[in-house]
């Protein structure tokens, strides 16, 4: 079992307040993470994560500290409820993990 830092969007509200003093909520999709331990069995692939858009590479940036690093991990899609799971990690850490436990 590996244990990863799973990347999910998370709902948040936010309280704002109007030009005449008054509140409203309003809410929001921030990335966070969890714990997750995935079987390195069910692991197909590994490579470093893609941003999908210049909006989500801002919404990572905003939630995460500055040079973070994020990988795609391709999972045995009838195991699991996606297929792709961002983890927080280089590339690099998780060649030499997987490596190891493949022995």
């Amino acid at each position: 079992m590996l244990k990863v830092s799973e990347v999910y969007e998370k709902q948040v509200k936010k309280i704002k307040e109007r030009p005449d003093g008054s509140e409203f909520v309003n809410f929001g999709k921030v990335y966070d993470t969890r714990e997750t331990l995935i079987n390195t069995h069910y692991v197909v692939s590994v490579h470093p994560h893609e941003f999908a858009s210049d909006i989500e590479r801002e919404k990572f940036e905003d939630s995460f500290p500055e040079g973070t690093k994020f990988c795609t991990f391709v999972v045995d899609g009838n195991s699991f409820r996606r297929s792709e799971i961002t983890v927080v990690g280089s590339f690099g850490k998780f060649c030499r993990i997987l490596e190891d436990n493949s022995q």
